[in-house]
């Protein structure tokens, strides 16, 4: 019998595994990281662990005090801000960059995910609308060669939803696919500025969407 080794440097592996807490909403915002408690879950010695907690640290999932332990960072209307306006300009720049080797064929899978988010947000299941909508940025994204940008995109989305959530708001989510149909026209139409218009503008601009923003992650004011 074959047996698969998992070569994954053990720090990735913790990584993950923390990210993973996160999303299943074991590790909540605000509250501190056992690191003894978790290191005995996961049999290996703290120094794995605290290298993956930098690499949290560096993406803003988590803050190292030291002596005190590690927090789970809340995530504050600043951040997304910052989120939405660092998106903004580097969703942007690929789109300007490499607007001629953006395909029909990657055209039409844009249409295919977009109709396909559509049709899952009018029977109200939001159940695979954040994998859906990365794979929609992804399409045009990956048209890029530049992997340091790709991989700099990567955590900040995920810093947007970084913990479980159910409060997904049916009119912003249409919104949103409108934006994306917009954005598939403008590019239908051969017009690179007025595509990266619709994500830098509206899609991306958290000016523009900053009420949905606040309603979405229970912003006071």
């Amino acid at each position: 019998m074959d047996y698969q080794v998992n070569t994954t440097p053990l720090r990735e592996q913790v990584y993950t595994y923390l990210r993973k807490q996160m999303n299943l909403g074991a590790l909540i915002p605000g509250s501190t990281i056992n690191l003894g408690e978790i290191a005995k879950q996961l049999g290996i010695s703290k120094t794995p662990l605290r290298d993956a907690l930098i690499h949290l640290e560096i993406e803003g999932f988590v803050t190292i005090l030291p002596r005190r332990g590690v927090r789970v960072n809340l995530l504050e209307l600043r951040d997304v801000k910052n989120a939405y306006d660092t998106m903004g300009v580097i969703e942007t720049s690929i789109v300007l960059d490499c607007f001629e080797s953006i395909s029909h064929s990657h055209i039409s899978q844009l249409e295919e995910l977009n109709n396909t988010m559509l049709s899952d947000i009018k029977k109200d299941d939001f159940n695979r609308l954040f994998d859906l909508n990365l794979q929609f940025h992804d399409v045009y994204l990956n048209v890029s060669d530049n992997d340091y940008l790709k991989k700099f995109i990567i955590p900040i989305k995920q810093r947007l939803y970084d913990f479980p959530r159910k409060n997904y708001i049916k009119v912003w989510e249409m919104r949103n696919c409108e934006e994306h149909q917009l954005f598939i026209d403008h590019l239908k139409a051969g017009s690179a500025k007025d595509a990266a218009k619709i994500l830098k503008d509206v899609h991306w601009s958290f000016e523009f969407q900053e009420a949905f923003i606040k309603a979405f992650y229970n912003f006071d004011g």
